[in-house]
């Protein structure tokens, strides 16, 4: 990437934006015309900075910042989570069909966006994160979780089968008093199996 593109989305990055996410509440960032829907349709794509387990946040961080000589990660993750809503009344109340908060398109926080849908005034939203082993069936996007320390999937053991299997999220924006998160805790990934050798087998093997 060339330092005059860097260059580029430091002079347009909205730090308006920034700011929202920094009080913890969920905010619009991008939003755009459905497409692939028949039904006028846009897609509302939602973000929140949520915090993380406090085992993560401290043993799994500080060992990943001392075997890698970084800074240790903060406590909290951005999350985001898609909405479907009517194009006509989504575009009356974002004022386009189309916009990137990030870069400068208005901030709105998600309890502002619902109560001008009509939802009643002072509700909170949050976005839920749910960690398990499945992957989105309705998605043929959805990757597993990654470490964005060391960019490897994360893995942790599957009470269900007793192996090592990738960690997936799932996200969904909710009522904030009935948001409960399910974070699975990454482990460092073990060595495959291999069968010991028999050295005299293959002695044998060769001379005969």
């Amino acid at each position: 990437m060339s330092p005059f593109f860097l260059l580029f989305i430091l002079i347009m990055a909205n730090p308006a934006y920034d700011q929202a996410l920094t009080t913890g509440e969920v905010v619009i960032r991008k939003w755009w015309f459905n497409t692939n829907s028949t039904k006028n349709q846009m897609t509302l794509q939602f973000q929140q900075a949520v915090e993380k387990p406090d085992s993560q946040v401290s043993a799994n961080s500080m060992l990943i910042s001392l075997e890698q000589g970084t800074e240790p990660l903060g406590n909290t993750t951005n999350v985001t989570a898609l909405r479907s809503i009517n194009a006509d009344k989504a575009t009356a109340i974002l004022g386009s069909r189309e916009g990137d908060a990030t870069m400068g398109s208005p901030v709105i926080e998600a309890n502002v966006f619902y109560e001008k849908l009509g939802f009643p005034p002072g509700t909170k939203f949050a976005i839920q994160v749910t960690e398990n082993f499945e992957k989105n069936p309705y998605s043929n996007s959805h990757s597993p979780k990654v470490n964005p320390t060391t960019d490897e999937v994360v893995v942790a053991t599957n009470p269900a089968t007793g192996t090592q299997m990738p960690v997936y999220r799932h996200t969904e924006l909710v009522i904030a008093d009935t948001c409960k998160h399910t974070f699975i805790a990454g482990e460092a990934q073990k060595a495959p199996y291999a069968a010991p050798v028999d050295a005299m087998g293959i002695s044998q093997g060769i001379n005969s």
